[in-house]
């Protein structure tokens, strides 16, 4: 099939999800992209500049693929595209956590609902993303004061689907064993609040105060002007740090991920854990949150070692590791081997199975 992929937040998970899709898929896709940056524009206004761009290109392809970062309503509407369409939903504006007291942006809310209404099937990345959404959803149908439109969530969730996402591990081919004589604790997250990395440093702080040894390693991409939590940090920690930055290339990237010995995630935002994923797969030992979707995509029999349930146990977890780090060794092959699930060549299939079904269903009716 030919297959259009809009995609109108086109980095981080974003833009290694649909590099990976496109490279092997067995379908042609083509992509149509816009930068990472002004995500709450990108929901408001990336459907009408598609609908001038490609208006006209839309009728030649079998399928329409989108994120949840457009409106897929609009879209169809101002193209006048009829064809079948899946919306993958990496995140969604009903569980996204706010800042502080932000209240609710019912506009971006109501954006993903009309856009899930609009598909032919809806792709969540984890079923925790799906639960959380189905759960959310109703709720946000109780707020309407008046004139429910109360069969749309039964409408969304009849054609909602668990997929997991494909990761390309092709540049952590051959990774050479941890030969480090300091553990070293690896970030590679983004820089955003989400991801808690006040409570990353924090206790990386009270680590250095207790005199536990380590290096670091700070990977990601920031938006901010002032990343004052990563400044401080570059300050207060200058002397164990590796390397504190964003990596232009695949390689440089998967170089400090073979260099690493353990991952931390302090987040209270994942859906599916795409960092830490490449991360195990390179032998980095993980530490997260007993929380979102880790329990889930973490297989069961690695909890005991590698959940912690609140930010003490964080702090204790990662001292014991540390310390203890040769204790830990023999799991790093298990997951690595456990995480190769997610490898493209093996996720690949359900992914052009389901653009499969979404074509001929619609040919069905």
């Amino acid at each position: 099939m030919k297959i259009a992929f809009v995609e109108s937040f086109y980095g981080g998970s974003h833009k290694s999800f649909l590099d990976g899709l496109e490279k092997y898929s067995s379908h042609e896709i083509e992509t149509f992209t816009l930068p990472a940056r002004f995500w709450k524009w990108r929901l408001r206004t990336s459907a009408l500049y598609f609908a001038e761009q490609i208006a006209n290109d839309l009728p030649h392809y079998d399928l329409l693929v989108t994120t949840d970062m457009i409106n897929l309503a609009e879209l169809k509407a101002l193209t006048g595209y009829t064809g079948p369409s899946v919306m993958f939903f990496h995140e969604n504006q009903l569980t996204y956590p706010r800042v502080g007291d932000q209240s609710a942006d019912f506009h971006f809310v109501v954006t993903n609902f009309v856009s899930a209404l609009t598909a032919d099937i809806n792709l969540f990345n984890s079923q925790f993303q799906l639960n959380k959404f189905s759960t959310e959803l109703r709720g946000f149908q109780n707020r309407i004061p008046e004139f429910i439109p109360v069969m749309g969530h039964d409408k969304i969730m009849r054609k909602s689907k668990v997929v997991y996402m494909g990761c390309d591990f092709s540049h952590f081919k051959n990774a050479p064993g941890k030969e480090n004589n300091t553990p070293h604790i690896l970030w590679n997250h983004r820089w955003a609040f989400d991801k808690q990395p006040g409570v990353f440093f924090k206790t990386l702080y009270k680590l250095a105060d207790e005199n536990i040894p380590f290096k670091l390693i700070i990977l990601g991409e920031n938006h901010q002007v002032h990343p004052k939590e990563f400044l401080e940090a570059k300050d207060r920690l200058n002397e164990r740090i590796v390397h504190f930055g964003y990596v232009d290339t695949e390689e440089d990237y998967a170089h400090f991920l073979n260099l690493s010995d353990i991952v931390v995630s302090t987040a209270i935002q994942e859906n599916f854990g795409f960092a830490v994923v490449e991360a195990m797969f390179a032998k980095t030992l993980p530490l997260l949150p007993n929380r979102l979707c880790y329990p889930e995509v973490l297989d069961s029999k690695f909890h005991q070692y590698f959940l912690y349930q609140n930010d003490k146990d964080l702090l204790d977890k990662l001292r014991h590791l540390l310390l203890n780090l040769n204790r830990y060794a023999h799991l790093r092959d298990k997951l690595h081997n456990f995480v190769a699930k997610y490898d493209w060549r093996k996720r690949i299939s359900e992914f052009d199975q389901l653009f499969n079904e979404a074509v001929s269903s619609r040919h069905a009716v």
